[in-house]
């Protein structure tokens, strides 16, 4: 264990002292290109980059599951998933052309494919995830602009909801819109990138991703997880063999 000792105040400012402040960020929605043609007269999302009084940088927690039986009198807990938050909110002021009410109404009706129709019988199909996702980002920097900045880029990102906004006669206070967005993951420069020590290969759509060698006949996992090597080696020893046999006589039954 170290033991205390004096330091002094000029290293101090350049460490503790030094500390992030919570007004500087930007905001950028990147909006599609399908939404932003219905907005007359909207060619970015400057307006509303301007607007965004309150964000939140997203956060983060691991699963884990918990293990009784390795070793006796231990509880262990082994992550097996990254989990991210569910929403990330935003709120913007309200201008007098409600050009933030307006926007975001518009890409929740445009994901929903709504239309301005008062039938009783009135039905919608919803558009499909690739023409209504976005990335959208955060940019948090300091006052100087010369400490660099950190970017958080949530990736699949859609507006789910709009906070309900009450109006009163009490003392006017400015308008506030809160919408919460919804997105799969995100990345930011704070964490170092490792790239991967198996191949993944596949397209651009998860689900057919293959990581590895895919699985074997067994069914165990593939080669890259070092249980799937052990496994494979228990299949080829003679008990093995004598529990693929059972397995087989069962199944026949």
């Amino acid at each position: 264990m170290r033991t205390p000792k004096p330091t002094a105040v000029s290293k101090l400012k350049t460490s503790i002292l030094n500390t992030s402040l919570t007004s500087y960020y930007e905001c950028h929605f990147n909006p599609p290109s399908s939404v932003l043609g219905l907005i007359p007269g909207a060619n970015s999302d400057e307006d509303y980059t301007l607007s965004c009084m309150e964000a939140s940088l997203p956060g983060t927690s691991l699963a884990t599951v918990e293990l009784t039986n390795d070793h006796s009198g231990i509880t262990e807990r082994h992550v097996h998933r990254r989990q991210y938050d569910t929403t990330s909110s935003f709120t913007f002021l309200v201008d007098r052309d409600y050009k933030q009410i307006k926007f975001f109404e518009t890409w929740i009706g445009y994901i929903v494919n709504e239309q301005n129709n008062k039938d009783p019988n009135y039905f919608y199909r919803v558009n499909f995830p690739n023409q209504y996702q976005t990335k959208i980002y955060i940019n948090k920097f300091e006052r100087d602009y010369k400490q660099p900045s950190l970017i958080y880029s949530f990736l699949n990102a859609y507006p789910i909801s709009i906070n309900a906004m009450p109006v009163s006669y009490d003392g006017a206070q400015t308008l506030k819109c809160t919408v919460n967005f919804n997105f799969s993951r995100y990345l930011t420069g704070a964490s170092t990138v490792k790239k991967a020590s198996y191949p993944v290969t596949g397209a651009t759509d998860s689900s057919k991703w293959i990581a590895g060698a895919g699985r074997i006949e067994t069914g165990l996992t593939a080669s890259t997880n070092s249980g799937a090597i052990e496994g494979k080696h228990y299949m080829t020893s003679e008990k093995g063999l004598q529990a693929q046999v059972a397995v087989d006589e069962l199944g026949k039954k």
